[in-house]
C-alpha cells in the first residue's frame, strides 16, 4: 500500500481547490449581479430626483409628501414587474404589499428593496444553493473515488440523497444557517442605503453625490457575500467528505492544516490531531473552524506507518518543501519558523 498521508495531503487539497474554484467562479457572477443591481437603484433615485425636484433640489418635507392614486398605481406596477420575475424560480416572496397611503420615501424604499430581494433571493439564495449541491456532490464523489484508489475500486456505492444536502445548507453550524445570514445582509444594506438617501435630503444635495457611499457600502456586502459562502462552501465540502467517509466504513480522522504562516491560531492547535467518526463536530473537533478556513481532513488508520511519510510545507516566499507527515504544526512552525 502506497504512503498515506502525502496521498492524502495531495488529494484531499484537490479536492478543497476544486470547490473552492467553483465558489469563486461563481462569485464572478455575483459581482456582476451586484453591479447592476447598483445602477438600477441608482437609476430609480435619479428618476425621483427629476420628478420632484424643486429649484434643483428636492427637501426632506416634499419627500414626505403621500402619493397620488397614479403614482401609488406605477409603484404596484414596479413591484409586480420584480415579483413575476422572481416567480419564474418558484420563490417565497416577501410580503411587498402597498397601503393606500404611501410617502414618496416610502414609495423609493420599497423600489430598492425590491430590487435588492432580487438580488439576494435569485442571483445569492437560489443560485447559490444550487452551487452548494454541486459542490457537496463534487467532494462527496472526489473523496469516494481517492478512498477506492487507495484501497481497492468497489462495484457500487451510495447514491446522493438531495434532501440530505438541503437539510446540511439549512444547519446552522456557526450559529445561524446560509439563509438567514444572506437576508440579514439584505436588511442591513437596505438600511445603509435608506440611510444615505436620507442625509442628501436632509441636506439638499443632488444624487451624484451618493456614487462614492453606494460603491463603498456594495463592495462591503459583496466582501461579505463571498465570506459566506466561501464559508458555507468550506463547511459543504467537508460534509461531503464525511459522508464519504461513512460510506467506506471509516472510523477515524485526522486534521490536516496549511504548513504556512497565515495558518490560524485554532488550525495550528488542531494540527494532526486524530478523532473518531463518531465525535464529528463541526468547529469543534472539524473544519472549517472559522470564516477562509483552509484546513481539512484525511482518513487515519490505526495500523498503519506513518513514520517515513511526508507532507508539504510553505515558506514566507510561497515555496513549497516537504517535511516528515507526522510533524504538527507546532513542532514545524518552532524548527522552520522560529
Amino acid at each position: 500500500m502506497m504512503p498515506n498521508n502525502s496521498y492524502w495531503e495531495k488529494r484531499q487539497e484537490q479536492k478543497y481547490l476544486a470547490g473552492e474554484k467553483k465558489i469563486n467562479s461563481f462569485y464572478k457572477g455575483l459581482e456582476k449581479a451586484f453591479e447592476q443591481a447598483k445602477k438600477e437603484i441608482k437609476s430609480i433615485i435619479n428618476d425621483f430626483y427629476m420628478e420632484y425636484v424643486d429649484e434643483n433640489k428636492v427637501s426632506y418635507a416634499d419627500a414626505q409628501k403621500l402619493l397620488s392614486r397614479v403614482e401609488i398605481g406605477d409603484l404596484k406596477a414596479f413591484i409586480a414587474k420584480v415579483n413575476k420575475h422572481m416567480g419564474e424560480y418558484n420563490l417565497e416572496l416577501n410580503n411587498m404589499s402597498i397601503k393606500a397611503r404611501i410617502t414618496r420615501y416610502q414609495a423609493l424604499e420599497k423600489q430598492i428593496d425590491a430590487i435588492l430581494q432580487q438580488l439576494y433571493a435569485i442571483e445569492y439564495q437560489h443560485k447559490g444553493e444550487k452551487l452548494l449541491k454541486e459542490v457537496y456532490s463534487d467532494s462527496y464523489h472526489r473523496t469516494w473515488y481517492n478512498i477506492d484508489v487507495y484501497k481497492g475500486f468497489h462495484q457500487e456505492f451510495a447514491q446522493i440523497n438531495p434532501k440530505a444536502i438541503e437539510e446540511l445548507i439549512k444547519y446552522p453550524f456557526n450559529g445561524a444557517n446560509f439563509s438567514s445570514r444572506l437576508w440579514k445582509q439584505k436588511d442591513h444594506m437596505l438600511q445603509q442605503l435608506s440611510e444615505s438617501i436620507t442625509t442628501m435630503l436632509v441636506q439638499g444635495k443632488n444624487p451624484n453625490t451618493l456614487s462614492r457611499d453606494f460603491a463603498k457600502k456594495f463592495g462591503t456586502k459583496e466582501y461579505e457575500a463571498y465570506r459566506l459562502l466561501h464559508t458555507e462552501g468550506s463547511f459543504i465540502i467537508e460534509q461531503g467528505t464525511l459522508a464519504a467517509y461513512k460510506e467506506d466504513g471509516i472510523e477515524k480522522y485526522q486534521i490536516l492544516a496549511t504548513l504556512d504562516n497565515k495558518t490560524s491560531e485554532i488550525c495550528r492547535s488542531e494540527d494532526g490531531k486524530i478523532y473518531d467518526i463518531d465525535d464529528y463536530n463541526t468547529g469543534v473537533n472539524a473544519p472549517p473552524y472559522h470564516p477562509f478556513c483552509r484546513t481539512t481532513t484525511v482518513p487515519y488508520y490505526d495500523d498503519e506507518d506513518y513514520s517515513e511519510d511526508t507532507r508539504a510545507a510553505r515558506n514566507i516566499e510561497g515555496k513549497t518543501y516537504k517535511v516528515p507527515a507526522n510533524m504538527k504544526y507546532k513542532e514545524w512552525y518552532e524548527k522552520y519558523v522560529v
